[in-house]
């Protein structure tokens, strides 16, 4: 396997401002995932006709309540607005061997929602891929689309989507954010995940990095 030493300078540079801030840098971006979580609302307007899913990684080939969550709101959303198609997006990951995107369609399936209606991405294997394959495969670059994912995972999301000028109107998966221990410790994770995501965009804006940047963003497109 390739040594990723891109990945290995923005990590770096987020421990450094971390550091830096006394902690300060990565409070911030706490405060902001966890104001996202806690108030946003699924935006149902009938005039936007594309979903995205973002997948997430199985367990022994199966989605866990969580993915199960992402996919339930997109079936109330699909089943409201019968003009609604649905991009499901997550390759094999982990020790699967069933692509995300692929038992996200059988769920829908399964839930009597037309195949012709769901399309699928298969070779991302995170966040940022997902997006980033998303806007290759749209067709219409311009579209509103609306955006699935858990409360505790949607302001990085939005924050990658935006890198790829994806617009994008939030769809929580849940009604609410609960404040338990292991969705305060997703949040945490997820800020940690934000700080290291914005030290390596403005690294590589400072240093010219083009790598970098084609990675997270549309700069070279």
């Amino acid at each position: 396997m390739k040594f990723d030493y891109d990945r290995l300078t923005a990590l770096s540079s987020s421990i450094a401002v971390i550091i830096l801030t006394a902690g300060f840098s990565l409070l911030l971006s706490f405060v902001h995932v966890l104001s996202i979580a806690k108030s946003k609302e699924c935006s149902t307007d009938n005039a936007i006709t594309t979903l995205v899913v973002l997948g997430k990684r199985l367990e022994n080939n199966l989605p866990d309540n969580e993915y199960l969550d992402r996919l339930d709101r997109a079936k109330q959303v699909l089943k409201g607005n019968l003009d609604s198609k649905v991009y499901i997006l997550g390759g094999v990951t982990g020790v699967s061997d069933m692509a995300e995107s692929e038992v996200g369609k059988s769920v829908l399936i399964d839930s009597n929602i037309n195949h012709e209606r769901i399309f699928l991405e298969k070779k991302s294997k995170h966040t940022l891929e997902n997006l980033k394959n998303f806007y290759n495969l749209s067709s219409d670059k311009n579209q509103e689309v609306l955006l699935i994912t858990n409360r505790y995972h949607m302001a990085r999301s939005i924050m990658m989507a935006k890198g790829f000028k994806i617009n994008t109107l939030s769809c929580p998966a849940e009604d609410s954010f609960e404040y338990t221990l292991s969705n305060i410790g997703r949040v945490v994770i997820e800020a940690f995940f934000i700080n290291f995501y914005l030290a390596g965009k403005y690294w590589a804006i400072l240093t010219g990095n083009n790598r970098i940047l084609d990675r997270i963003s549309t700069v070279n497109r």
